[in-house]
């Protein structure tokens, strides 16, 4: 009798360590399938930078979610990029922005803006996208003006406007945009 009291706790042994393995392993499992759809911060930005990077010369970009706040303040987001433009495009002092004008502010994927600075001859336009800003200087009559195309992104923790170059070309005063209904 004693041994088949030995051989029935030993197969309880077994039974009782096989169910915890078992708990163990389906638990490790939810635990990888729970973080395999999750990504860090930083994945998620490289993911992002990588789509905008593949787009290549198609210059399709991808509206950056951070943004979204900066995207919402149509005066803001036009003087950074009035100012980034006057700064890295232009030369000379152009003194500081004194007036902004906004049109299309309802328009749920683009506005328009008229910057206006100081020394009362600098006049950029800003045209802003979900997934591009276009600025270029408002110049009188039809003669070439400089355009530049930036991609935009507002990393974490701070979400500050972050403007890079995509390209710019010397090219007539065309409608970037047409004004919403």
């Amino acid at each position: 009798m004693p041994n088949d009291e030995d051989d029935q706790q030993t197969a309880d042994d077994q039974s009782t360590t096989e169910s915890a393995e078992s708990d163990q392993l389906t638990s490790q499992d939810e635990t990888t399938d729970e973080s395999a759809g999750q990504t860090t911060g930083d994945q998620s930005q490289n993911d992002q930078m990588t789509d905008t990077q593949a787009a290549g010369d198609a210059g399709v970009a991808t509206a950056d979610d951070n943004c979204s706040g900066w995207f919402a303040d149509a005066e803001s987001t036009s003087k950074r990029a009035a100012e980034f433009y006057v700064r890295n495009e232009l030369t000379g002092d152009r003194g500081v922005v004194e007036k902004i004008d906004v049109f299309d502010r309802d328009d749920p994927e683009s506005y328009s803006c008229n910057v206006h600075f100081s020394d009362k001859t600098t006049n950029i336009e800003v045209v802003v996208f979900r997934n591009e800003i276009i600025v270029r200087e408002i110049l009188p009559g039809i003669s070439k003006r400089l355009t530049c195309w930036y991609d935009y992104r507002c990393p974490p923790p701070d979400r500050d406007l972050v403007l890079t170059k995509r390209r710019c070309t010397m090219m007539a005063p065309i409608i970037l945009r047409l004004p919403s209904k």
